[in-house]
């Protein structure tokens, strides 16, 4: 059996705060410190391999619907076979919530490529769920904002969320160098996404822009997007170096991070260096969209 995977889930249990039991293996409950996967998996060898990750809060799941959606489509487009359908994995996933017992967690969904004939081409895909801390960054970042650095680089297919982050790994020392907080990518034109969220930025005309370049479709950029409609006028567009360059406000988007303010890119200042005031209130509006949410939903514990 997979002795390096059994290592990553036994570090998992040690690093987390949480006193979590069980991850889930193809559909079975398996004591953590148990559970792995085959070694000669080439999401392993080869990391080929797909996941999605989702929060539990209060005992609920936050846009459930929407993460299975895109996890079948990355699955689709990678063309691995899941084991189980969407309402299967559902029943996985609140299964392995409720073994566990917790109201609060991350839940990650992990798909690999499985055991190849040749090392090379995929076999039956593996399918994985863990749930871990939900670490959402500091206060003081969404009181005073955070800085980006650029980087040239396109996602390869980069409409699929997949397990392959040796980017912005090896970018790691030069985003703490450079006292940052993450990665803004571009194409020597045009931004496309950060490594781990999705960009906004609001123009002199108070217009909200995102981009549609190369572009994961982050499930929070979804939901931000249908909080903010109607208040605000946001368009999704390729957005220029220029574009950036003159803009009042920025931020950024993900399941972690919800909406959390830019105030600077490499040397650049954004607007005043400040958050701003339709970046706070689309925060307002996309926190209220989510306790809308969270109260339609059962608990899964």
């Amino acid at each position: 059996m997979g002795c390096s995977s059994q290592l990553f889930l036994l570090l998992l249990l040690k690093q987390t705060n949480l006193i979590i039991k069980y991850a889930s293996i193809n559909g079975e409950l398996v004591p953590l410190e148990n559970a792995s996967i085959p070694i000669m998996d080439i999401g392993l060898l080869r990391g080929y391999g797909i996941f999605d990750y989702l929060t539990l809060r209060q005992g609920k799941l936050l846009f459930l619907e929407d993460h299975l959606a895109r996890f079948q489509q990355s699955a689709k487009l990678m063309e691995l076979e899941l084991p189980s359908d969407s309402s299967e994995i559902k029943d996985q996933i609140v299964a392995l919530v409720g073994a566990n017992g917790l109201l609060k967690s991350g839940v990650q969904l992990i798909l690999t490529g499985g055991i190849s004939e040749n090392n090379f081409l995929p076999g039956k895909a593996n399918l994985m769920l863990l749930q871990s801390e939900l670490r959402h960054p500091a206060a003081e970042l969404y009181e005073h904002g955070v800085k980006l650095i650029m980087h040239k680089y396109v996602r390869e297919i980069p409409g699929i969320k997949t397990t392959n982050y040796i980017v912005p790994i090896r970018l790691s020392k030069a985003i703490k160098t450079a006292n940052a907080f993450d990665v803004l990518y571009h194409n020597g034109t045009y931004i496309s996404e950060s490594a781990r969220s999705n960009f906004f930025m609001v123009n002199a005309n108070d217009e909200v822009l995102t981009s549609n370049l190369d572009i994961l479709k982050g499930i929070t950029r979804k939901n931000v997007i249908a909080a903010a409609k109607g208040t605000f006028e946001l368009r999704e567009t390729k957005v220029s170096l220029a574009d950036l360059s003159a803009a009042k406000e920025a931020f950024m988007t993900s399941s972690t991070k919800g909406v959390l303010p830019v105030v600077q890119i490499d040397a650049h200042q954004i607007g005043n260096g400040k958050p701003g005031p339709i970046t706070a209130k689309i925060q307002q509006l996309f926190n209220q969209h989510v306790n809308t949410y969270l109260a339609k939903q059962p608990v899964m514990i």
